[in-house]
């Protein structure tokens, strides 16, 4: 274990949560020249971008090696927060996006297989989750220092570069890890190992529905949840400080792990899933309907870092940062799908919402079952 790395990793982590114009972010861009729409259009050509510099970027990560990689990254994500600060006008939003693109897409598979290599197997989820917690922490900071102290948007700004920077700097610190295996494995290697093995699909295909369905429901339909309980909006505030700081249980996934197997732990998210977006479909009751929330976002925050250990442990070999980026261009395939029916869902009402969740989720179930008794055949 290196335990240089993990320290500095989970410092990065929460010092590039430390946005302290996220609350007010749309109202920045729009009092620097930017419309609504072309916020949209901004956001659609990012997302594009990221899709499809996923894969040859995490190929050049498995050519480069993970520090040079990391560095590269953590230095361009500077920048996009410099540029952030400067800008005015469709232009230089555009490639304050560009360049955050270049980052996720470098970072996509890249940190998550270098902190992986760093800890030791048994250790391994409880790592993801505290790295989770760091950022989620950062977050929370930064939001309060903001709402406290610093009130002024482009002090906002500005101030955000500096812990940027110092992440940028401390990444210098890391140990680097050799690559592993054969260095002549190219990117049609990868999908022909990914289709050897087609079960790890139904895995990525299972964790896509579960995370995408807590996510979505719990960051971008809560509000219209309590809405529709009848809960005052001068009690959304509070709530919300409270959803923030869930994540932060996540940290505790290595002691749940001691006594759960991860297999059954996965099952057993999914299923209180599906149970509490039927209960949250069925019921709009105040309490119900804040719990449900609280419930699908703590979910999210023990799935997400054990589905990153368990993807880690399915891949070996020269292509891992590859195969990652792999896994997580078929995750954003389903998620495209799947906002696309939340979008129709929501038009409709927000109890067509929950039932639709709680269909992903059964479906998510499913795939996990299925996965499992191909294991079993092998």
């Amino acid at each position: 274990m290196k335990k240089r790395n993990i320290y500095l990793l989970f410092a990065i982590e929460w010092l590039q949560g430390m946005v302290f114009y996220s609350s007010v972010a749309t109202l920045y861009r729009q009092n620097h020249g930017l419309t609504l729409v072309e916020m949209g259009l901004i956001e659609s050509l990012f997302s594009i971008l990221v899709f499809i510099l996923e894969i040859p970027m995490g190929y050049l990560c498995d050519r480069l090696g993970y520090k040079k990689t990391m560095m590269s990254c953590y230095g361009i994500y500077l920048l996009s927060k410099i540029v952030f600060y400067q800008a005015y006008g469709f232009s230089m939003f555009l490639l304050e996006r560009l360049l955050l693109a270049i980052t996720v897409s470098g970072l996509s598979g890249c940190d998550s297989a270098f902190l992986y290599l760093s800890t030791g197997k048994i250790e391994n989820p409880r790592v993801f989750g505290y790295l989770h917690a760091c950022g989620v922490a950062g977050m929370m900071m930064s939001s309060m220092a903001f709402s406290l102290w610093i009130h002024d948007m482009e002090l906002a700004a500005l101030c955000t570069i500096f812990p940027y920077l110092i992440a940028f700097l401390l990444s210098f610190f890391l140990e680097d890890i050799p690559m592993e295996g054969s260095s002549h494995m190219g990117i049609k290697d990868a999908f022909s190992l990914l289709f050897q093995q087609k079960r790890h699909i139904l895995f990525l295909i299972a964790s896509a529905l579960l995370l995408e369905t807590t996510h979505t429901i719990s960051v971008f339909y809560s509000q219209l949840q309590w809405k529709a309980s009848h809960i005052p909006v001068v009690y959304f505030g509070l709530i919300s400080i409270f959803m923030t700081a869930i994540p932060l249980l996540g940290a505790s996934l290595g002691k749940i792990i001691q006594y759960i197997r991860e297999k059954t732990l996965m099952f057993l998210l999914v299923f209180v899933s599906m149970i509490t977006c039927i209960i949250l479909a069925l019921s709009h009751h105040p309490y119900v309907s804040i719990a449900g929330i609280m419930i699908l976002t703590l979910v999210e925050a023990f799935y997400s870092p054990l589905s990153q250990s368990l993807m880690n442990q399915r891949v070996e070999g020269a292509l891992r940062v590859t195969m990652l980026s792999i896994y997580s261009m078929i995750m954003n395939m389903v998620g495209i799908v799947m906002n696309m029916s939340f979008g129709v869902a929501g038009d409709i009402n927000i109890q067509w919402v929950m039932i639709l969740g709680g269909c992903f989720c059964f479906l998510s179930l499913l795939c996990l079952k299925r996965e499992n008794q191909k294991n079993k055949e092998i």
